[in-house]
């Protein structure tokens, strides 16, 4: 949950991003003065309108529906001019009757955009507020967001036109009737002609622009509905699309979804099946009533406005898809390098959405893989957790030769006796850090804590060629380490610790050991018993560490060896051979005796 100073920066950074992402629809349809109003009170978030962010976003929808129905109303001057035909005084008493048709228009289409906003507004006003919306409420204004610019769409191509067509083919009537206006049944029909060929160019630039509005907002919705969106996204039925789109809010949200072959069946329809329809039946009854005056301009006329629509079309949906595939393949290489922190949001209504589930779910997968990766590597090293995860290690049980390495405190029971069993823990955990990182930093695994010390394995699951020596550098590594942290305990008062280190290298059973309900990596064998047993000794020869005979014999010359002794073993009816450790070849063995005690420094 985000704080109410996060909430609220957030939202001023949203408007920010507003302001850029918006840009070129603000200084194409903001008067300056309205533009400049706004701008300067979207620095103080709750002053002046309820919802800052929820007015807006209306307004841009308004201001957007204005610059379309510009261009539109630019477009249908000249289809009147030169495809009506009429004189002076009829163009005048045309204009007079059918100015009111324009405000019925405006008032049906500011209605409906007033009705796709009002779902979102209670989002945004918690945003404004610095409050974290309610889900429902988050998601509700969600999916209205990613419904906007096809709503949009669908108001233009159904009700728009229709909505002035209509009226202005009344008002005419009356004129006719009334005024002298004389229009002719052809006239009429060529009049009904502008809906396709001025409602596809209005709606396809309201479109986008809305699209383009919409992306920051949802970007903002996101962190407080993401997770529930890719669950719940529910598609709308033809029905309910046509609720929607007549300004009815639904119980539950649902999205609009537009199949890419839907919308390339529409570009079709709308970009050449109907324009061609349009000019050769308004081309024809020109003929049939003998106007032929101006068919080559009425043809030229129309020829000229298809070319620019389906320019535009073609450009505005492919930077769309190209945006969108961009973003994935940029997201792509994020995650090819390694970084599994970002999302993919196309926020659109297309297959686009179902490769936003699933890669999103993908990514997902990943960072829970890498999260049981990160927690396993919490009971093995990094490079053992990668090697069971990617299949590398067989689990069902094996036979292999595995260096164990067993360590014990000495005088562990008396020092439990003294300290606090806080104050004792916390010992603890310091010394079995520096045991840990000696064992991991040599390719060990740390196979159980056994009170006061460890079992660690050389050479399971992950086997190297020099197993022995490891098992041996790591103790060694670990005496150089308590030293260290000797120095620390005396330094706070508190007792100084010693150890005793066995290694035994052998051939074990390794691998998945226990029930289906309780499963862990293990190894079984006689080498696991002898280790611990070698490690016993080091208490009777008073030595920091001991390896088998075994063992030595694998070790080479990088090690100076110390006493050699052959002793009686518990549970082995046999004497085992046992080398003592001093250091590595060349080095004063002064720190192995300080470590264990046995001299001072």
């Amino acid at each position: 949950m985000e704080s109410s100073s996060q909430i609220k920066n957030h939202t001023l950074n949203l408007q920010g991003q507003w302001k850029r992402e918006s840009a070129l629809p603000s200084r194409l349809f903001f008067p300056v003065s309205w533009f400049s109003a706004i701008v300067a009170t979207q620095g103080s978030v709750g002053k002046g309108w309820p919802s800052m962010l929820g007015r807006t976003l209306e307004q841009k929808a308004v201001w957007t529906y204005r610059l379309a129905s510009i261009a539109a109303t630019v477009e249908a001057f000249f289809l009147f001019i030169f495809g009506l035909d009429l004189s002076t005084r009829q163009t005048w008493l045309f204009f007079v009757f059918g100015m009111p048709a324009t405000f019925v228009m405006y008032g049906t289409d500011r209605w409906l955009i007033g009705r796709y906003v009002s779902p979102i507004l209670p989002a945004l006003a918690a945003l404004d507020a610095g409050r974290t919306p309610e889900l429902p409420t988050a998601y509700r204004a969600w999916v209205q967001s990613l419904n906007l610019s096809t709503l949009t769409l669908i108001r233009v191509l159904t009700v728009h036109a229709p909505s002035i067509l209509l009226p202005i083919s009344l008002l005419c009537g009356l004129a006719n009737l009334f005024a002298g206006l004389d229009l002719k049944w052809w006239q009429f029909v060529v009049l009904w002609f502008f809906w396709p060929i001025t409602a596809v160019p209005h709606a396809i630039l309201e479109y986008f622009l809305i699209d383009r509005i919409s992306q920051p907002l949802l970007m903002r919705l996101d962190p407080h509905v993401r997770t529930h969106a890719l669950r719940s996204l529910t598609p709308a039925t033809m029905l309910e699309t046509l609720q929607m789109a007549a300004g009815r809010e639904l119980a539950e949200p649902r999205v609009v979804r537009i199949p890419t072959a839907v919308q390339l069946a529409g570009m079709f329809l709308f970009v050449s099946l109907v324009p061609m329809f349009a000019l050769g039946a308004s081309v024809y009854l020109k003929i049939a009533v003998g106007r032929l005056a101006a068919v080559g301009a009425w043809i030229t006329l129309l020829i000229g406005i298809n070319a620019v629509v389906s320019i535009a079309v073609v450009a505005l949906s492919s930077m769309r898809v190209h945006r969108s595939m961009q973003e994935l393949l940029d997201e792509m290489a994020r995650v090819q390098a390694g970084d599994l922190s970002g999302q993919w949001s196309p926020h659109s209504t297309d297959e686009f959405l179902d490769l936003d589930k699933g890669f999103n779910q993908m990514l997902a997968g990943l960072r829970e893989r890498e999260q049981i990766k990160d927690t396993f590597g919490r009971f093995v090293s990094r490079e053992v957790a990668d090697a069971i995860l990617e299949g590398r290690v067989p689990l069902a049980g094996e036979q292999r030769e595995v260096t164990i390495f067993f360590q014990d405190l000495r005088g562990f029971t008396t020092m439990s006796e003294r300290m606090q069993p806080a104050e004792l823990l916390r010992v603890l955990n310091r010394f079995f850090t520096e045991v840990v990182a000696a064992i991991e930093s040599e390719g060990g695994v740390v196979k159980q804590f056994t009170g006061d010390g460890v079992m660690a394995l050389f050479g399971a699951p992950v086997p190297h060629a020099d197993d022995p020596a490891r098992a041996v550098r790591a103790a060694l590594g670990l005496v150089e380490r308590l030293v260290g942290l000797n120095v620390r305990l005396s330094a706070e008062g508190t007792p100084t610790l010693r150890v005793g280190v066995g290694i035994h290298t052998g051939d074990v059973v390794a691998g998945r050991i226990g029930p289906d309900t309780r499963v862990e990596y293990g190894v079984v064998g006689d080498p696991v018993n002898l280790a611990s047993r070698i490690e016993g000794l080091t208490k009777e020869v008073q030595a920091t560490i001991l390896v088998s005979r075994v063992t030595a014999d694998r070790l080479g010359d990088e090690f100076a060896f110390g006493r050699t002794a052959v002793l009686p073993v518990k549970g082995k009816q046999q004497p085992v051979e046992v080398v003592e450790i001093l250091g590595r070849a060349g080095q004063d063995a002064t720190q192995l005796a300080v470590a264990a005690g046995m001299a001072s420094a």
